[in-house]
This record gives C-alpha cells, structure tokens and sequence, in this order.
C-alpha cells in the first residue's frame, strides 16, 4: 500500500465503519481490510485506536462483521492449503471440524487459487486486525457478556448468516468461534510454507514439529526470516487475544480467568501442547547473543531477538496461568471422554477421574514432567546464559557497546515455576551446584534494581523464588560451600570488607546471601520495605543448616538487630516489632540443633553485644514512648521524610505507596505479616493502595496509637531465651568473656581514638576466645529444649492477592517490552539509515499492541522522551531522514511516545 491513493482508500474505508452503522456481512467491502494493506505499520497507524473506538461505540455491529470476517479469512485460508508451496495430495482436514461459520470452499466463494506470497499477505493482515481490534474492545467492560456471545456463546459457531458465503455443512459441529480462532492461529505457527519449512519427509499440511533442536527433538528443520517473521505475527496475535488479563483488577483476575487461556491450555491435544510447549522453549533456551561486534546492534538489528521476546512471553503466559476452578470447559468447546480404560489399575483410574473434574494446565503439566538429564542441563545452561548477559554487558569497558536482553522477569518466574513444579530440576540444579549461579544471579538484579519503582516486580520475584528455594534443607547446606569467584563480581556487587573477613572463617556462599539481604535492606531507602519480611524468612529457613559464619556476616546481623529495636522504630507501626522477632529466630536457628560451635563468630558478637539484648528485654513501654518524644523535641520533624521517585514507568499499586524513613535510616514496615501456619504472604491487591507506608498508621489507615496493652502483647513472646540463656552461661565456662569489650556501632567506632581501638580488637585474644568456643560441650551450653529448637520452614504462600500481584508483574513486563520495541523500531540510527530493516513481508507493527488502552491491572505512567545521545541523536539528520521516510511511505504517521 505504498500509493497515496492506495493509502486514501482505505482510509475512506475506515471512515464508513463507524459512519454506516450496518454494513452487510456479504458486502465485498470486507475483503479490503486483508487485501489492501501491505505492512504491519499501515493497519496500526491507518486504522487507529480513535478509529476502533469510534467503531466500537457507534457501530458495534460493523465491528463484530469485521472480526467475524477476518477469522472466517484465516480458516479458509487454512483449511484449503492456499499458501502451500507443494499441492497436497488430500485435503486437511482438521481433528474437528469447525463450525458452519467456518466452512466454505474455494469453489463456493469463486475465488481462484492465491500465489504463496499473496496468500501469506493476507493471512498476516487478518491477524493484523485482529491484534488491532481485540484490545479495544477489552478495555471497555461493558461488553463482556456481547464479547462471549460472540466467542464463545452457544450459537458462536452456528447460524450461517454470521459469515458471508457460508453454507450449512453435515459435518460442521458447535465449536465456539473463540475455539476455531485459537486452533487457526495454533496450526498456523507449524503450517509448512508459512512458518516452517518444506522438507522431505515433512508433510505438506499442519506438522506439529518442534521448530528448534533441544527438548524432544534432535533433527534441525530450519528456518529463513520469512517464516520467523510470520511466527512474531503469530505469537502477536495470540498473546493479543490473551491480554484481556490487563483489563481486570488483580484481585478479581485470578477468579475470573481468560476464555482463550483457558482453552489453550486445557486443550488435552498432546501433539499441539507438546509442539508448541518444546518450540517456544527451544527457541528461547537456545538463543545465545553473546559478544559481538561494540555497538553493533545500533546499525543492525536482529529479528531473531524479536521471535524469542514473543515466544518467552507466551511460555510463560501459558506456564503461569492458573484456571479457575468454576471454568465450564464444555463452553469452551473442550469434550473429554467420559470413558474409564479397563486395563487401567483402580489407582489409575482414580486419578483419572480427578483429572476429568479439576481442569489442568497441560503446559504446566508437561513442564513438570521434564526428567531427562539433557533436558535439566539444557533449560539450566539456556536460563543462566540469558540472566548473565545483561551482568557481563554492564562490565563492558565501552558503556552501552553490547545490547543488554531484558528478559529478566519472564526468566525468573520461568525458573520459579520449574522449582516449584518439577522436583526433577530442582534436586538437579541443587546437587549440581548450579544453584550457586542462580543464587548470585537473583541477588544481582534484586541488587541492581532496588531504588527503581519500575522493576520493584523484578526484585520481589527474586526475594520470593529465594524463599522458595531456601526451604530445602539441601540447598541450604550447599550454601556453605566457599565462595571463591567473589572477585569477579562486578564491582557493585562485591562486599566491602569481604577479603579481609575471609580470615575470621573464610567467606561462603550463605555468608554472601546474608550479607546482600542486609545491604537490600540498609540501602533501599524504604522502596522495599513490604519484602523485609521475606528477607529474613530465607534467613529463618537457612539458619538451622548453615555453619561457620563469617565474622563481617555476624557483625552485620548484630548491626541490623540493634536498628530493628531502635525504640522509634519499634513504636512506629503496629507491625514493627515482627521484623526484630524474625531476626532473633533467625539467629537462633544458627546458634541451636548443635551449631553453636560452628558458628563460634555468631556466639562471640553476641557476647559482645550483650548490652543490646539485654536493653531489649528491658524495655518498657514509657521508655519508648519518651525517647520517641525525645527524638522529635530534638529534632524538630517527626522522623517521617518523604521520599518520591523523579521517574516512574510502570509499577503496581501496592509497590507505589510512599515509604517513611524510620531511625537510623531504615523505614519503618507496615504491610501485611503472614499469620499462622509460618508462612509469609504477599498482599498485592492492584485494585487499592497497600498499607506499606507507614506514617504511624495501621492496616486500616487509621493513625497508629501504641498502647501499653499493645506493647505487652508481644514483648513477653520475644525469642529471647537462648540469647539470654547463653549470656548467663558462657561467661562462667570462659572466664575471658568478661573482659571483652562490648561491640560498638559504626558510628562510635568512628569517633574511637585508634590506640582504644585496637585496643578493643585484639586478634591473639578473639582467636583464644573463637578455640574455646569451638569446643565447648553441647549439654552445658544448651539444653535440650533450646539444642533442639526447630521451625519449619515458612514458604510463599499463593494467595488471591499473590496471585493477582504475580500476573500483574508479567503482564507489566510484557507491555514495557511491547512499548520497547516500539520505540527502538522507530527511532536511532537503524531505523533512520535504513541498515537495520525489519523482517520481510512488511515487517512488525513498530505501534504498541496495548499503547493507549486503559490497562487496569497497572498503572501506567508515561515519561517525558530521552535527550540525544550517542546512540540516538536528534536534531537535523532527524528531520531529514523522517522527512524521506514520509515521502517513500516508510515512516509511521502518529507520534511517537516512550514510556
């Protein structure tokens, strides 16, 4: 559609959607939208969002016609073979044949035989359509019960006047139109010609062959950028159809869930659910961008990256998606047999039976089911590769030389979902020490992203696949393993003092962890303050198996002691007092089940703290309350300091409430504390904002006012007891503690004289001490009720808010990545040199699919475009080459947005 007349036309078509309110479905006029338009770019930016809309409200009838049309187009062209390279020699026919809607023959609609190209054209602008439209009508709720008429109602795929040229056929059944639509486009990404090649051996007609080597296949079928990229249009489409989950509240989406997800992956077809689950994960897995050339991705782009973003995102879409346990698969149009095998033993067929009444996620299942050790290796080997990209990228001595791959939340949850599902693959990653990677791995970007509102998601993800993981009693042990690669680190990842601590008892991978969870919280300036809580549950789950702490890592643990019982602190929330309580739990479990002669470095800077512990049991009620009103006379301001972020993206609705700076600098927490049962929850509900800050106040947003009924309540349950017990004790079996000098804060040891201080640290002396330690007898230190202090360990525990928070997270992952590409495809030197051309056949859309919707499940907010830089001038060449583009009909005609 290159012409201006051309362009004109079906502009002017445009226009009579919403200016004549009935159309009639048999009108020539549809065929148009699938035959006029060249390029992605022609369909977004010709018939725009405004466009869609004002269809949609006006003439809602036109817009059902248009979308009825174009599926009707996609299975024609389908079922009768049009865009094959080879004549087959017998019709396709499909497993079940699809509705009167959908039936029709060439010879019907007197229609001659379409060229490959033409027909791969059209094929690729009736998805393009549909990508456009279904959106648009998600975002508005109100036609829910007109949008299930029309997919999945029980008259959706019958009723011969809904398309033009259909006639009733014996055979058609009362597949949903919704059902058709997703199995066209399904068949359409392993249909030869179009997505996957011709070969040999190959059939001619839909093959589910997997497109890559690795899981299930070892014979390579190859591909060209033709068939990649008709599979981006694919994977577009779908995901488009499925992206309705942006358009509910998070706390009702997991209730209500999504029809078209709901029936790809109840869909029990195992030869589909298999071909699409191993190709998407084959195509993401195997994908190495590596090192190349510096700054080569400014001149060049690579489609490739482009087909494993779309394939990555609906894996994990599909992986991910919990169906809803009231979902009626007959309406989906899913039949299962009723029948029970007879050969099948009684337990067998019981489980069969279940499985007939509870609905499945087959993509799950079949993830789960993954055993063999290649396949371990081949998805662990896939994961790190692409999680230490952007890492190795950052390290460049040439800043923004290598393209960093942003894939992060998609891969972290892929890896949850593996560890919570396939025990397979956790007990290898685990007895394989590749855990250790993935444990650096997590810290790195929960490190990296800690200040940043936008990638709040990200970090959260990572504290809770830790929790996770940290309930194996074997990945805990394995964490005392010496961690000798610290040096290579980048450097904002090294902990300061760690070489010299590695003298005390030499530094393990457990004395890293630790150390990162103090530094996340020390360092965030209140951004985190919902995942304290979580962070020192992965201390609580790995305290009873981890030996030989190192010193630095005890200091640290005493040092966040002392500020989590700061008196203000504690007074501060209702909730606060929880945080210290963890910690003591924490450091309980290190020093009981017999491992306080392990951890001798924990003992002695507890003894050296005694001060503090003691303090804490002392504490009354009056004491905090006047040195709280000490602090502010003091002062002059309440100790609450406002903090907001210059720039915010997109983030949820609970991770966006301002956070307070509490005493010493660390905020105070306010959100939500898993109660029984030990486990934690994460209370995201996208619909409200969360009670994360904490300006005195409660849950309920009513001011906090501590009472002495309040204080009591939980300062007689402290774990204190084995601290206190071991402070009474130790002195009298080593007699050289009571000359000890207490441990004193950073900030004394600051103003300390350094003859005092080294009279305070004496290595000769702390060694003496440290031996003794060492060996002291297990009955006279601890008793056996204390010897033996357990907790189980306290796991995440899948809520509807989680839930709803976990969708929220990838879904706003998905809609960044889609706004990316965007902005890259239409500005930089690539696209205005023309080097860097999009794939062939017209290319992908460069518009956001979602941009301008009112997304519900987050919030959006769009920022101001960046400055010109190296990598993306602006100014006068700017001008020139968008002025040339317009002219040739390459340059897109709306505005450009970044967010």
């Amino acid at each position: 559609m290159g012409a201006s007349s051309s362009k004109l036309s079906f502009k002017q078509s445009v226009f009579r959607l919403y200016e004549e309110p009935n159309i009639p479905p048999t009108d020539p006029f549809w065929a148009q939208f699938w035959e006029v338009p060249e390029s992605a770019d022609d369909i977004f930016a010709l018939f725009s969002s405004s466009d869609v809309r004002r269809t949609r409200d006006a003439a809602l009838l036109n817009l059902e016609h248009l979308l009825v049309s174009a599926i009707s187009r996609l299975v024609y062209l389908l079922r009768h073979s049009q865009i094959h390279y080879v004549p087959t020699q017998q019709p396709w026919q499909p497993d079940a044949a699809h509705s009167s809607k959908l039936t029709e023959s060439a010879d019907d609609r007197g229609e001659q035989p379409l060229s490959a190209a033409r027909a791969t054209q059209e094929t690729l602008n009736c998805m393009r359509i549909i990508t456009r439209v279904m959106p648009l009508i998600y975002e508005k709720p109100e036609l829910a019960d007109w949008q299930h008429d029309l997919f999945w109602g029980a008259d959706s795929g019958g009723g011969e006047d809904s398309i033009p040229g259909t006639e009733e056929d014996d055979d058609a059944d009362d597949r949903p139109l919704g059902a058709a639509l997703i199995d066209t486009l399904t068949d359409f990404l392993f249909l030869p010609g179009f997505a996957i090649p011709l070969a040999q051996g190959l059939p001619t007609t839909v093959a589910y062959v997997i497109w890559e080597t690795g899981i299930g296949s070892t014979t390579p079928i190859g591909t060209t950028n033709q068939f990649e990229s008709n599979k981006i249009e694919t994977l577009k489409t779908l995901l488009a159809l499925v992206s309705q989950a942006m358009y509910y509240p998070a706390n009702v989406l997991p209730i209500q869930g999504i029809r078209f997800t709901s029936y790809l992956v109840c869909n029990p077809d195992k030869r589909v659910v298999l071909g699409m689950l191993c190709s998407l994960l084959n195509t993401t897995m195997k994908y190495n961008p590596g090192w190349r050339l510096p700054y080569n991705h400014v001149v060049f782009s690579d489609p490739r990256q482009l087909l494993v973003t779309y394939a990555l995102q609906l894996l994990i879409v599909l992986a991910t998606y919990s169906v809803p346990e009231d979902e009626n698969l007959a309406a989906l149009g899913i039949h299962i047999s009723d029948e029970v095998d007879g050969s099948a033993t009684p337990t067998v067929q019981i489980l069969q039976n279940a499985a007939r009444k509870h609905q499945k996620n087959w993509y799950r299942f079949y993830l789960a089911r993954l055993h063999r050790i290649q396949d371990l290796q081949f998805l662990a080997d896939g994961m790190s590769r692409l999680l230490n990209q952007p890492m190795q990228a950052g390290a460049s001595y040439l800043p923004g030389s290598q393209k960093q791959v942003e894939w992060a939340p998609e891969l972290v949850m892929l890896f949850w979902e593996l560890i919570r599902h396939n025990s397979r693959f956790r007990n290898y990653i685990i007895s394989s020490d590749r855990i250790h990677d993935f444990v650096v791995l997590f810290l790195y970007y929960a490190h990296t992203f800690r200040l940043d509102v936008s990638r709040v998601g990200l970090v959260r993800l990572c504290a809770y696949v830790l929790q996770t993981i940290s309930c194996d009693s074997v990945f805990s042990v394995r964490l005392n393993k010496s961690f000798d690669s610290h040096h290579a680190l980048p450097s904002s990842m090294r902990i300061s003092g760690w070489d010299s601590s590695s003298a005390g008892s030499g530094g393990t991978y457990a004395d890293y962890l630790l150390l990162s969870i103090y530094s996340l919280i020390t360092t965030s300036k209140g951004r985190l303050s919902a995942l304290y809580p979580s962070l020192l549950d992965i201390q609580i789950n790995l305290s009873p198996h981890i030996v030989n702490i190192g010193r630095l890592t005890c200091t640290r643990l005493i040092q966040l002691f002392s500020t989590l019982t700061t008196t203000s602190f504690v007074v501060a929330n209702e909730k606060n007092h929880v945080l210290a309580d963890k910690l003591l739990l924490a450091m309980n479990g290190m020093i009981s089940n017999n491992n306080h002669q392990a951890n001798a470095n924990l003992l002695y800077m507890i003894v050296r703290a005694r001060r503090l512990f003691e303090a804490f049991r002392d504490l009354t009620f009056e004491r905090c309350m006047e040195d709280v009103r000490l602090q502010r006379r003091s002062a002059g301001v309440a100790g609450a300091t406002d903090r907001k972020d210059d720039v915010v993206i997109i983030f949820n609705a609970d991770e966006a409430a301002d956070v307070s700076s509490g005493a010493d600098g660390l905020p105070n927490y306010g959100g939500n504390i898993g109660k029984g049962k030990g486990k934690a929850s994460a209370e995201s509900d996208g619909s409200k904002e969360s009670s994360t800050s904490i300006r005195q106040s409660s849950e309920d947003g009513e001011p906090f006012k501590p009472t002495q009924s309040w204080f009591d309540l939980w300062h007689s349950k402290l774990q204190l007891n084995i601290i206190l017990h071991l402070l009474d004790v130790l002195p009298t079996h080593i007699p050289r503690l009571n000359m000890v000098p207490p441990l004193r804060s950073a900030s004394s040891s600051a103003t300390t004289s350094p003859t005092r201080r080294a009279r305070n640290e004496s290595p000769a002396r702390d060694a003496e001490i440290l031996a003794a330690l060492r060996h002291l007898d297990d009955e006279a230190v601890l008793p056996e009720s204390y010897a033996r202090e357990f907790h189980e360990p306290i796991a995440f525990e899948w809520t509807v808010a989680a839930k709803g928070w976990y969708y929220s997270v990838l879904w706003g992952a998905i809609f960044i990545m889609h706004e990316v590409v965007g902005s890259e495809t239409t500005s930089g030197i690539a696209s205005v040199t023309g080097v860097a051309a999009g794939p062939v056949n017209g290319g992908v859309s460069a518009m956001g699919v979602w941009r301008g919707t009112k997304v519900v499940l987050f919030r959006v907010q769009e920022t101001k475009a960046a400055g010109p830089s190296l990598l993306r001038p602006r100014g006068a060449v700017d001008a020139v080459a968008k002025s040339v583009l317009d002219r040739l009909g390459g340059g897109p005609n709306q505005a450009q947005q970044s967010s």
